[in-house]
């Protein structure tokens, strides 16, 4: 009998786990350069805090546990629940990389069980905070080798006040919402069925799905935002003008709606083009602390962990050591050891041979545990202090000092 892992859940591999652990000390060092701190919460929560304010979809998601409680489905609902118990020196700017875990019929690139890498801030009310996310979220892009980024925005209160005006009642608001965000996904003519399941008239949602392919300039799309909402676009105004001292950049979108109930102002995505979905999401959520007995201004973005990963063309990390340090005989292993407790000691991930082995199964040893470079001691090596560095794709090899093979190691790709 062959066991597997549950449905929509993975394992990793050395070598996919050592390319995930390096994106994600990645995105984790640029987090600490913004200031953000680390936060954790339980894997679990009581089904109530998590239902709160997850809405319907969500809600028939949830991985439920006996004894009222069920898996969390995003890390900004647990964050709420910490704020608004809890005091912190505002602006809090907290930085979270976990397991998150919804209850989806699993697909290609999307499963039940993955990892987001979130930053928030809670206690500052103006788009400075939002710039920074996406200034931050943009750097840690960058960071992992892709190109700069482009950044769409919108604003819940433009997009309250369209559903206003058409005379859509409140109650339905968040349905459409949650149809109009699968614009990008399953197109006009499926969206234009999902809305009108929901009871809204065919004019409605022509004229909704229109709003949504608006079209201009700047000037021209913040005018048509001022008609739904000034609060809204005054609000779009400032984050562009921030972006732009950041460096980033933005352009407004009003196809982009973010799917969750709790948003209630500046929403954004950060793509890598036109052809690749977005890779991070998120937006403003003032009013979510207030339902866990806390009120506060708050904001975030995510970044989707499984996406970036996906899309990394190239491996930069080996699930095995950088360098191997064989030995001739047995009698040269401490001097094995020697050489790679020096290439420890600077940082070089370094293996030696554990099992005695000669030195030809020594070397096949180290190809198939994916080493980069193997370091041969023998008595003229130990005399020398001298040793040759041989490439293991290339086949290449160079003579140096044992002193100088730290230096080549940590300068190689």
């Amino acid at each position: 009998m062959e066991y597997s892992t549950p449905k929509g859940m993975r394992d990793f591999l050395p070598d996919e786990m050592a390319e995930r652990e390096l994106v994600l000390d990645r995105i984790r060092a640029v987090f600490r350069k913004y200031g953000f701190v680390p936060l954790e919460t339980p894997a679990m929560e009581n089904l109530e805090t998590l239902e709160k304010k997850c809405g319907d979809e969500i809600s028939g998601q949830l991985f439920r546990i006996d004894g009222g409680l069920a898996l969390r489905f995003d890390l900004t609902v647990p964050l709420a629940r910490v704020a608004a118990n809890n005091t912190f020196p505002k602006p809090f700017k907290r930085y979270c990389i976990s397991r998150v875990w919804r209850r989806e019929e699993p697909q290609k690139g999307r499963f039940r069980e993955f990892w987001q890498a979130d930053i928030d801030i809670i206690g500052a009310p103006t788009m400075r905070a939002e710039a920074e996310l996406l200034a931050c979220a943009s750097e840690c892009i960058v960071a992992l080798g892709f190109p700069k980024p482009s950044m769409r925005v919108n604003n819940r209160k433009i997009l309250d006040g369209m559903v206003r005006a058409l005379g859509i009642p409140v109650e339905n608001e968040f349905a459409v919402f949650r149809c109009l965000d699968k614009l990008q996904k399953i197109g006009d003519g499926r969206v234009a069925e999902e809305l009108a399941a929901k009871g809204i008239a065919s004019d409605k949602i022509e004229k909704l799905i229109e709003f949504t392919k608006t079209d201009g300039s700047e000037k021209e799309k913040l005018a048509l935002a001022e008609k739904y909402s000034e609060e809204g676009a005054g609000e779009l105004r400032l984050l562009l003008a921030l972006c732009k001292e950041y460096g980033t950049g933005a352009e407004i979108d009003f196809s982009l709606v973010r799917g969750l109930d709790y948003y209630t102002g500046p929403i954004f995505e950060i793509s890598l083009s036109k052809e690749i979905g977005s890779v991070a999401g998120g937006g403003r959520y003032d009013n979510l602390l207030s339902l866990y007995g806390q009120a506060d201004c708050a904001t975030g973005i995510s970044l989707g962990i499984e996406r970036l990963m996906a899309l990394r063309k190239k491996k930069e990390a080996s699930s095995g050591p950088r360098v191997f340090v064989a030995c001739v005989k047995e009698e040269f292993y401490p001097d094995a050891l020697a050489v790679a407790s020096e290439l420890r000691s600077r940082g070089v991930p370094c293996s030696t041979d554990l099992n005695g082995r000669n030195l030809r199964k020594q070397i096949e040893y180290a190809a198939a545990a994916g080493a980069s470079y193997l370091v041969v001691v023998g008595e003229k090596e130990r005399k020398e202090k001298r040793a040759k560095v041989r490439d293991l794709a290339s086949g290449e090899e160079k003579e140096m000092a044992f002193g100088a093979i730290a230096d080549f190691a940590l300068t190689k790709d």
